[in-house]
């Protein structure tokens, strides 16, 4: 029987030799179906591309003791997608947190094509600015051999697909594949122990994006309200976040509350200071008190325009 650990390891593996970009997680999304499929659990792609499995085993009798927990892990890394491509220029898009410096200088990358190929190449940044729109984030894209490209196409950084050095993985897109390979090899421990629970597993596209498959998943109330989700994520060391001392949990960095409106009445900060909003009845802000105490009132004339604020 395989190791556990090592099994978790071979799921990672075989997830980080399937590289995606923003909106280019098909081949991460087909090994996760697959693998679902395999140990039995229930799975199926949304409308916008997201996997949502359910596993459940509760007793008849006892029913479930506590609401289902979704555990959430997002498919995509930051890459580049090739918009242009024409005998003058080849022009590309970054998508997601694309470090700044590779903007700046000539950094590798491979171009994925639809067969599976790899093709080396690298994005070097323009003479002059490509678009007059400075959120576009445009590079150039420079091959290192011919080859004819149908955009859009993907690109992804030239880094090891897996390295497991010692006890320190070394990968392209541990952001967030290693949160997807974590919660494959949960559910094939649940699985196998025929754990009692109820449990979603979630993939999401395009988070690097803009949370776009997770922010559509929600809209669309795919999950039970009273479920809790967990996101797991790969973090960078940061303050408080060490390598190798076990997972972090986080509840966010702030709490909100609402009103039966959805207007926005309590924010607490970890440190403990608060900020209180109170709203009129047409849904507007009208006295807010900030932590140190300061006060800002809002006022509006009888046809609800503001025409002060102090």
């Amino acid at each position: 029987m395989q190791n556990r650990d090592d099994r978790a390891l071979e799921i990672l593996r075989e997830l980080g030799s399937r590289p995606a970009a923003p909106f280019f997680e098909e081949n991460v999304a087909r090994y996760i179906m697959e693998t679902l499929g395999k140990i039995g659990v229930e799975a199926y792609r949304d409308a916008y591309g997201n996997i949502i499995a359910h596993y459940k085993n509760v007793s008849e009798s006892t029913g479930t003791p506590h609401p289902p927990i979704a555990f959430m892990a997002h498919m995509d890394h930051p890459g580049f997608e090739i918009i242009e491509a024409s005998e003058d220029r080849i022009v590309a898009r970054a998508l997601g947190g694309v470090p700044v410096a590779s903007l700046k200088k000539p950094t590798p990358v491979l171009i994925l094509l639809p067969d599976g190929e790899r093709v080396s190449a690298e994005v070097v940044p323009p003479d002059k600015p490509l678009s007059q729109d400075a959120s576009e984030r445009l590079a150039l894209v420079r091959l290192k051999s011919d080859v004819a490209l149908d955009p859009p196409v993907p690109v992804v950084f030239d880094l090891p697909d897996f390295v497991l050095d010692g006890d320190t993985i070394r990968m392209r897109a541990l952001d967030d594949l290693a949160g997807c390979g974590s919660i494959l090899a949960a559910l094939e421990r649940i699985v196998s122990d025929r754990a009692e629970t109820e449990m979603y597993a979630i993939f999401t596209r395009c988070e690097e994006g803009g949370l776009y498959g997770a922010r559509l998943l929600a809209e669309a109330g795919t999950l039970p309200k009273e479920t809790l989700v967990v996101s797991l994520e790969a973090s960078p060391v940061i303050p408080g976040v060490s390598q190798g001392e076990g997972p972090i949990i986080r509840t966010g960095d702030a709490a909100y509350t609402f009103d039966a409106d959805g207007n926005q009445q309590v924010i607490e900060e970890p440190n403990s200071d608060r900020t209180t909003t109170s709203w009129s009845y047409e849904n507007q802000p009208t006295l807010t008190v900030n932590p140190d105490a300061s006060r800002i009132t809002t006022t509006y004339n009888a046809d609800n325009r503001r025409v002060s604020k102090e």
